[in-house]
């Protein structure tokens, strides 16, 4: 008798990388208090990320992402939408997806080198 494992669809259209990360969000449309949130990143593909976050985001928010490009400095804004947010153990797990992919792609590809 052989019996196998349920395969499962992966419903997403980017491989994900798990990469640990602080950014900073902000909210374009607030439901009230502080605008900004610090956000804990635990994975990234070139169509959005997931995160963990102190308060409650709801789908469709629009959120302003602040991802640091190298230790040295320089930053990109990035636009993205909530797209689910549940409760966790330690605050709420979101998911965001970039507005637009062309913005992200440039953020996870290597940077060019630079000439000295």
């Amino acid at each position: 008798m052989n019996i196998q494992a349920p395969v499962m669809l992966e419903r997403r259209r980017y491989p994900r990388t798990q990469l640990m990360m602080m950014l900073h969000g902000i909210r374009l449309d607030p439901d009230g208090g502080d605008v900004r949130n610090t956000l804990r990143m635990t994975d990234i593909s070139r169509g959005g990320l997931g995160a963990l976050a102190d308060r409650w985001l709801y789908p469709g928010q629009k959120v302003v992402l602040c991802v640091p490009l190298h230790p040295d400095g320089g930053r990109r804004n990035i636009n993205s939408t909530v797209t689910r947010c549940q409760k966790a153990r330690d605050g709420y797990s979101v998911g965001l997806q970039f507005d637009r992919v062309s913005l992200a792609a440039a953020m996870c590809s290597p940077q060019p080198a630079v000439a000295a």
